[in-house]
């Protein structure tokens, strides 16, 4: 029993679905059934992450779960002043005293539930086996032809959502350096929110921009107290790759590189920094993917330039596979794919059905439901 663990069981328990469909109850009286109880958490973070819950009134709870055996540990951990933390949604914990609070102080200054199992869960449980999602298996039960029709048909909407966003702010933007034009600028703080994919996208965001305001030539000489070294060292190699054109020259002449597989290497080694895997050939193809081609698209949009746009789809469809993640990996578990899917496209179109659907556990909005 978890009682006599440790928090590895109890988090084992978790994620088995034990609680799936149980209503828990917070130590201040309010009351939570469990919808999904979380993916995972990747290193340091929450234990788990995007779980859905349901308040007596109806209304949906997303965020991250942490659990510990009491409460004591969020302090003990050093969480109350961790911003990685600041996304959860409830504190879940075995057993708790009365001395112990009922809410639990996030590094926001937000205060989130506490939840306890109590000493003999079995109350907990739900009444049944955990609940599977409509999708789940049904590219292995004859759906196949549907499956992979359905994601390279979300591939396709990913590629236009981030084109409408890039577009967006490409009609936006104005100059506020004298570093490079406008568009150059967009393109920039997007190449950089990229690299920061798993890690922390707003603040290398803000290095770019900081890069672009005041120019630091070194790692040492920027303060980053939540980024990644290795991908800030990238991100100044990149800067002083195109600090006299701008990025936008380089993905352009990449793009336009021979036949669609050529284009493929190009951009790569466009984007890549070999200066100790700074920006690896994985990290350049999502970058690249995720960036680079909607950028393209967008521009193509706002230039009424029709080959460039069908340049940038030509390339995509080319694309293989990119470097898989939790999301990728658990999306292709559910649906009962034998591997992951082939080619760039498929894969983008599991992240899109995750984003707009699967993520809040949504299914009526999925059409593969």
């Amino acid at each position: 029993m978890a009682s006599r663990g440790c928090e590895a069981e109890l988090a084992a328990r978790w994620s088995a679905g034990i609680w799936r469909g149980a209503t828990l109850q917070g130590a201040s009286g309010e009351t939570y059934r469990v919808v999904f109880e979380g993916r995972r958490g990747g290193g340091a973070g929450p234990d788990f992450r995007d779980a859905v819950l349901v308040r007596a009134n109806g209304d949906h709870v997303y965020g991250d779960i942490e659990l510990h055996l009491r409460p004591a540990g969020w302090h003990a951990h050093g969480h109350a002043s961790d911003p990685r933390y600041n996304g959860l949604a409830l504190h879940v914990v075995l057993t708790r005293s009365t001395r112990d609070p009922t809410e639990t102080p996030l590094a926001s200054g937000r205060a989130v539930p506490l939840v306890v199992l109590g000493d003999e869960p079995t109350s907990m449980l739900p009444l049944s086996a955990p609940s599977i999602w409509p999708c789940t298996g049904c590219a292995a039960d004859g759906r196949n032809p549907t499956v992979a029709h359905v994601l390279r048909e979300a591939g396709m909407a990913r590629l236009a959502e981030h084109t409408a966003h890039l577009e967006r702010d490409l009609r936006m933007a104005a100059v506020t350096g004298e570093e490079w034009d406008a568009p150059n600028r967009v393109l920039w703080l997007a190449l950089a929110e990229a690299l920061g994919y798993g890690r922390d996208r707003a603040a290398l965001r803000q290095l770019a921009q900081s890069l672009l305001d005041d120019s630091p030539r070194t790692v040492d000489e920027l303060s980053l107290p939540s980024v990644e070294r290795l991908r800030a060292r990238g991100l100044l190699v990149w800067h002083a790759r195109w600090h006299r054109a701008g990025p936008w020259a380089a993905i352009e002449s990449a793009l336009r590189a021979g036949y669609s597989r050529d284009a493929v290497l190009a951009l790569v080694a466009a984007l890549r920094v070999p200066d100790r895997g700074a920006v690896s050939p994985g990290r350049a193809a999502i970058v690249a993917v995720n960036v680079a081609l909607p950028y393209a698209a967008a521009i193509a949009t706002l230039q009424n330039d029709a080959p460039l746009a069908h340049r940038v789809r030509e390339v995509y469809l080319a694309w293989p596979g990119l470097p898989s993640n939790q999301i990728v990996r658990e999306m292709a578990s559910t649906l009962g794919l034998a591997r992951l899917p082939r080619g760039a496209m498929a894969q983008q179109g599991l992240h899109h059905l995750w984003q707009h659907a699967c993520r809040e556990k949504r299914c009526q909005r999925c059409p593969l439901s």
